[in-house]
C-alpha cells in the first residue's frame, strides 16, 4: 500500500506528545504475551535478542538495534538473556503512518516527502548510544511548562530523523569485548575520582589498544564517554532536585564548577543556571 499524500498532509503537525520513557527489561522464558501497541513506540538496544515479532513477522535479531512501530502494530518482544534497551511510548499525531509490510512511513515535516524505513533495524553502537542518549533526555525534561513540551518534541525529532538516516549498507561488527568491559568500568566508576588510567588496569589489552577499541566501538573516547554519562546525569540532578550548580558538579565527579558549566552548555545549549531557574517550580527537596 502507498503512502498517501492527500492536501490534509500539508497542515502543520502537532507536538509529540510523549506518553513513557523507561528502561526495557528482559523476559527470562521469552513469553512476554503479545499485543497491539496503543502508542507509537521507538525502542533502542545496545544489548538484546535472539528474537521479536512484529505484525506477525519473527525477526532473528541482535543488538545494536532500534524498533520503530506506529500504535496499533502487533507487537511481541521474545528477546531473553541480558537487554539493554530503552523506549518512548508517544502520540505522534501524524508523524509515523503505516507503509508497505513491515515498513513505517515517517512524516517529520509537512514539506518533506514521508521516509518510509522498516519496523526493525540494525544500528551501529555509537548510533544506539546516541539514541539512547536522546531518549533519556527526553525523560529528564519536565512537561509543565510549554518550553519543556516543545523540548521533548525537538529531541524525539532528532532521535526520528537518527534512525532514519542510519545508513542501510554496511555489516556492524561485534564490540570488542575490552572495549564493552571499560565501558562497563566507566559507567560503574563515572561519578568518582577515579582516574581513567587507573581502569585500564583491569583491561586485558594495553591502555592505547583499549582507547582504539573503545572508539572504534562507541564513535568516542573513553574520556569523551565519561563526560557524557557525567553531563547526562547532572541534567537529571539540576531539573529533578534542588541542588546548585556547584554542588551538582561536584555531585557528577567535576572538580571546577565553571569547567561544568562551561561543558554542560555546549552540550546542551543551556546553562546550568538556567535550567535551574526554568524548573525551579517542579523540582522537589
Amino acid at each position: 500500500m502507498g503512502v498517501k499524500t492527500s492536501g490534509a498532509r500539508k497542515r502543520k503537525p502537532l507536538v509529540p506528545e510523549i506518553l513513557a520513557v523507561g528502561q526495557d527489561r528482559p523476559f527470562k522464558d521469552g513469553v512476554e504475551t503479545p499485543g497491539r501497541s496503543g502508542s507509537d513506540i521507538l525502542s533502542v538496544y545496545v544489548k538484546g535478542g535472539p528474537r521479536y515479532e512484529l505484525d506477525g513477522v519473527s525477526y532473528r535479531v541482535s543488538a545494536p538495534m532500534a524498533i520503530l512501530i506506529p500504535a496499533g502494530t502487533l507487537d511481541h518482544d521474545m528477546q531473553t538473556g541480558e537487554v539493554d534497551g530503552v523506549f518512548i511510548l508517544f502520540r505522534g499525531h501524524g508523524l509515523l503512518e503505516r507503509s508497505r509490510p513491515g515498513h513505517v512511513a515517517v512524516m517529520a515535516s509537512p514539506e518533506a516527502p514521508a521516509r518510509v524505513v522498516p519496523f526493525l533495524r540494525r544500528i551501529s553502537v555509537s548510533t544506539a548510544i546516541r539514541l539512547q542518549d536522546l531518549l533519556r533526555r527526553i525523560g529528564a525534561v519536565s512537561a509543565m511548562h510549554q518550553e519543556g513540551l516543545l523540548l521533548r518534541g525537538a529531541l524525539l525529532l532528532e532521535a526520528l530523523s537518527v534512525y532514519c538516516n542510519e545508513p542501510r549498507s554496511g555489516r556492524v561488527g561485534a564490540v570488542h569485548r575490552e572495549a564493552q568491559r571499560l565501558r562497563d568500568l566507566i559507567d560503574g566508576h563515572a561519578f568518582e575520582e577515579t582516574a581513567i588510567a587507573h581502569l585500564y588496569g583491569e583491561l586485558a589489552v594495553s591502555p592505547a589498544r583499549a582507547a582504539t577499541l573503545f572508539a572504534r566501538a562507541f564513535g568516542l573516547s573513553p574520556v569523551a564517554y565519561r563526560t557524557q554519562v557525567r553531563l547526562n546525569r547532572a541534567r537529571e540532578l539540576l531539573v529533578s532536585t534542588r541542588r546548585n550548580v556547584s554542588e551538582t558538579a561536584y555531585e557528577v565527579g567535576f572538580s571546577d564548577p565553571l569547567y561544568f558549566s562551561r561543558a554542560f552548555r555546549r552540550r546542551f545549549g543551556v546553562t546550568p543556571s538556567s535550567l535551574i531557574r526554568e524548573f525551579a517550580a517542579t523540582r522537589r527537596t
